[in-house]
């Protein structure tokens, strides 16, 4: 979600006003978003171990390669002609 705020006021606003003058007002939204960032960084949570949670997270069997993954994309969406 973050990184889509910041996407959109990086393309969406510039950096200089009509005038020449650095825009503040997208420092300001920038800095706001970075904020609310290092503060969830910055907070200790306190997160039970799943063993299979982190079993899953490591499994590497499940993992499809470029080629399968494509396939199963063109499964899921065929392409339309054009």
């Amino acid at each position: 979600m973050y990184l889509t705020d910041l996407a959109f006021i990086e393309e969406g606003t510039p950096n200089y006003t009509e005038d020449g003058l650095v825009n503040f007002s997208k420092m300001r939204m920038i800095s706001h978003i970075i904020r609310e960032i290092r503060q969830f960084q910055q907070t200790a949570y306190k997160i039970e171990h799943q063993a299979k949670v982190t079993q899953y997270l490591l499994d590497r069997s499940a993992v499809l390669d470029e080629e399968s993954l494509y396939e199963s994309s063109l499964r899921l969406e065929p392409k339309l002609p054009t």
